[in-house]
C-alpha cells in the first residue's frame, strides 16, 4: 500500500470545479431570495398623531440613566445590610473564635456526639425492625 499523492482525493482533477459548481448552486438561490425582497412601504395610520422629534437628552435619560440608576439602587439595597453590620466578623488569617458547627450532624452540636447512640457501621443495625440504608429496603 502506498500513499502516493496522485491517489489521494485532494488531488482529484474534479475537486476544484465540482466544489465551485456546488458553491454556485448554493449561492444562487440565496441571492435570488434576498434580491426579490423589497422595503416595507406601509404608512402610519392616519389616526396616529405626530409627536415630533425626541431630544437626545431624553433618549439618554430613558435608555441609560434610569436603568443604571435602578441597577445601582438594587445593588445598594443588596449590600446595605452587610455594610451596616458593626459586629466582629471573621478575617482571613485569624483564628476562629466562635463555637464549632457541624452541618448535618446531631441537633445538640458537636458536644452531643458522645451522648447519641451510633448505629453499627459494618455489622448492621442494633434494632432488627429498622430498614433502609444502603440495602434499599424500606
Amino acid at each position: 500500500m502506498t500513499n502516493h499523492p496522485a491517489h489521494t482525493r485532494r488531488n482529484s482533477p474534479f475537486r476544484g470545479p465540482l466544489r465551485r459548481v456546488a458553491a454556485l448552486l448554493l449561492l444562487v438561490p440565496a441571492l435570488l431570495v434576498t434580491s426579490l425582497t423589497d422595503i416595507a412601504s406601509a404608512d402610519a395610520p392616519l389616526q396616529w398623531e405626530d409627536n415630533g422629534k425626541t431630544s437626545p437628552l431624553y433618549v439618554l435619560l430613558v435608555l441609560v440613566v434610569i436603568p443604571v440608576g435602578l441597577f445601582a439602587l438594587i445593588t445598594l439595597l443588596v449590600y446595605l445590610p452587610s455594610m451596616m453590620r458593626k459586629g466582629e466578623s471573621y478575617q482571613p488569617g485569624q483564628p476562629w473564635r466562635n463555637e464549632a458547627e457541624w452541618f448535618g450532624g446531631p441537633r445538640g452540636g458537636v458536644g452531643a456526639v458522645d451522648k447519641t447512640e451510633q448505629p453499627l457501621a459494618v455489622g448492621g443495625s442494633d434494632h432488627p425492625q429498622e430498614r433502609g440504608g444502603a440495602s434499599g429496603q424500606w
